[in-house]
């Protein structure tokens, strides 16, 4: 294995990989694959404009998931504002995976398989039930950097890793071909962040597409809302800690 392959250099840093974690080298270069799509994603001026996409589901907050059918399924996004500064929704994300089933009804497990770097690890997640289709098994690569603008930009992948066994006998594996959250600071309030989450995935099984369009929207909507209501529990916290 070449020393090119098992190390990763974005926006001046370097994920280099211990000889113990080498057998990982093939998930960091996915990872940094997937990276350059969601940031060209996040860039592209009709990202921002929503143009190619269509209203997809919604809700009485005022959340809007967008959606473009591409050749690898349904792409779906969501833009929202969260209560706290970027730089503590980026460490609660990346830092909180393994606590995400005490707080989000929608998560049935999560843990970390391996945490190479502070910048990359390779995450194994489950979600309940939604409609009539049951829940499915992830086994994703992270990778995350902080922008030259002060935004943070995490991205993430499907991987295989023969080494690790699901302890969760008949959840069917569904392929995360790209998922992607940026947190931008908020001009107006640099106490919020502007969030965009964007996610492509294929739920494997024996599902009708129609179905699967249907469910992936609104798992998103139910996500962006329990995420928002977990930071401002947090928030809520923090300042009551501040004020005690």
């Amino acid at each position: 294995m070449s020393s090119e392959e098992a190390s990763l250099t974005l926006y001046d840093v370097t994920d280099t990989l211990e000889k113990d974690d080498e057998k990982y080298a093939k998930a960091l270069q996915i990872a940094g694959e997937v990276f350059g799509e969601v940031e060209a994603l996040f860039n592209d001026e009709n990202y921002e404009s929503r143009q190619g996409w269509f209203k997809d589901e919604s809700n009485d907050d005022g959340d809007i998931v967008f959606a473009k059918d591409t050749r690898q399924g349904r792409m779906v996004t969501i833009s929202t504002e969260l209560p706290m500064p970027p730089d503590f929704v980026m460490k609660e994300t990346w830092e909180g995976m393994e606590t995400l089933p005490e707080w989000n009804q929608n998560i049935n497990f999560a843990s970390v398989i391996a945490s190479p770097t502070s910048n990359f690890d390779i995450v194994t997640y489950g979600n309940n039930d939604v409609l009539v289709v049951s829940g499915r098994e992830f086994v994703s690569a992270r990778i995350w950097r902080k922008l030259d603008d002060g935004s943070y930009l995490l991205a993430s992948r499907s991987v295989n890793i023969p080494s690790f066994k699901s302890k969760h006998k008949g959840k069917v594996r569904a392929h995360l071909h790209l998922a992607g959250a940026r947190f931008r600071p908020n001009p107006a309030n640099p106490e919020t962040t502007l969030t965009d989450v964007v996610m492509l995935a294929d739920l494997k099984g024996f599902l009708p597409k129609m179905l699967v369009n249907q469910v992936i929207g609104r798992v998103m909507l139910m996500d962006t809302v329990t995420n928002r209501r977990h930071f401002h529990d947090l928030k809520a916290k923090r300042d009551e800690d501040e004020d005690s």
